[in-house]
């Protein structure tokens, strides 16, 4: 599933070489987000194919990975790994000015995607990072949701 997506979504060549890039990772034994940056824990990010080993890595570490668009139209294609070892797929879309048309873009986007990926459930969100389970935030927070019934 994993290699689909970065085939559907993600410039391989230029999301490759993460230069000094750091992952910031959810530390072993917590279930919710450090609200401090320094009470993370980080790891050079290396390469995208180093990046999808790390996640694939026994004890599982949460953490989310932002990388470059196939689709020009799109900001980022993010992937996040949650602490009880899911993926969560996502691409970020431009959205300066709240237009409407973003909005029915980004739902056409998550619709492809969720229905593409199997998902069991979506969110459109501005300025949200992707959530994890028992992040204690209201889901509330979203533009758009949608679960599988």
């Amino acid at each position: 599933m994993i290699e689909r997506f970065l085939e559907r979504f993600v410039d391989r060549a230029a999301s490759e070489e993460r230069g000094d890039e750091e992952l910031m990772l959810l530390p072993l034994g917590v279930d919710e987000a450090p609200s401090r940056v320094s009470d993370w824990d980080w790891e050079p990010a290396k390469t995208l194919t180093w990046i999808v080993e790390r996640a694939l890595q026994y004890p599982h570490r949460a953490f989310t990975v932002y990388l470059k668009q196939l689709d020009p139209s799109l900001e980022r294609a993010i992937m996040s790994f949650s602490p009880d070892n899911k993926v969560i797929f996502g691409v970020s879309v431009e959205d300066e000015g709240a237009k409407s048309e973003n909005l029915e873009k980004a739902k056409r986007v998550l619709n492809a995607m969720v229905s593409e990926f199997e998902g069991r459930s979506a969110f459109i969100g501005v300025e949200e990072p992707p959530p994890w389970p028992n992040d204690g935030k209201d889901p509330d927070r979203w533009i758009y949701f949608w679960a599988a019934g």
